[in-house]
């Protein structure tokens, strides 16, 4: 009876590894998508209304979904803070300590640190657009991967719980 529930248990746990490696994809998925969200009512504030950036980012920081709010509340307080940090190193800071998120989704976000709260409002929204171009095309890449890799991450793990049933039994 112990050797049964121990082969149980370990099938379970091999399935829950796997499954839960599914799910990291799709996570990544949903953090990418929050982040073009996030950039596409940027542009729209920051367009139509004029207002200055402190005050779109905290207001964004509120509407959006993580990882975007973190990053926008903690842009929104670096704005108060620029005597000690400049903008551009605040932003380059912050990005980089974003979690889950790719080289290429921090790349694409980098420049725009550059850009924001400095030039006019043409010069920031075509930094913008950019960025979340480069974000959706990072997106797509990453549903592709969610596609194909989820299933594989599934079916090893359902597999190699299997396996070491059998083996253990």
């Amino acid at each position: 009876m112990m050797r049964l529930m121990g082969a149980v248990l370990v099938a379970f746990g091999a399935a829950w590894l796997g499954l839960t490696a599914a799910a990291e994809l799709g996570r990544k998925v949903r953090r990418l998508e929050q982040l073009s969200i996030g950039l596409e009512l940027l542009e729209r504030e920051l367009w139509e209304r004029g207002s200055p950036l402190p005050q779109v980012l905290e207001e964004l920081s509120l509407r959006t979904g993580e990882p975007a709010s973190t990053l926008f509340a903690q842009c929104a307080a670096a704005c108060g803070r620029l005597d000690w940090e400049p903008f551009p190193d605040a932003w380059r800071r912050l990005v980089t300590e974003l979690e889950g998120l790719a080289p290429e989704g921090r790349a694409a976000l980098l420049p725009l640190g550059e850009v924001l709260g400095r030039y006019e409002a043409q010069g920031q929204r075509e930094a913008i657009a950019q960025a979340r171009a480069a974000l959706d095309r990072e997106r797509e890449r990453a549903e592709g991967e969610k596609l194909r890799m989820g299933r594989v991450y599934q079916a090893l793990g359902l597999s190699g719980g299997a396996f070491l049933v059998i083996l253990l039994l």
